[in-house]
């Protein structure tokens, strides 16, 4: 029963780790770009940037994984109702 919020805060580090690396790597390349860029306006967009991909990777690792677990059938009998109904409204067609 411990490990679950062990884990729940690894996966959190890691979701500020990939983000953080995802925007240096995004801002690098805008460096690489447009190289006379000022320092602010880098800083203001890695900053953007930083918040953009920590916003997706959350969504990507909690929130997305939540909505499959909904959407996805649980079990093996729920799983051939649905397909039982789906064939079924081909069928009818």
């Amino acid at each position: 029963m411990n490990d679950i919020p062990k884990r729940n805060r690894v996966q959190r580090v890691a979701v500020w780790l990939y983000a953080l690396f995802a925007a240096v790597l995004t801002t690098l390349v805008i460096f690489q770009v447009k190289p006379q860029i000022h320092p602010f306006s880098l800083a203001v967009v890695f900053g953007i940037l930083f918040f953009a991909f920590l916003c997706a990777w959350r969504w990507l690792f909690f929130e997305r994984i939540a909505e499959l677990d909904r959407k996805i059938p649980i079990s093996s009998k729920e799983l051939r109702k649905r397909k039982k109904e789906f064939f079924d409204s081909l069928r009818d067609d």
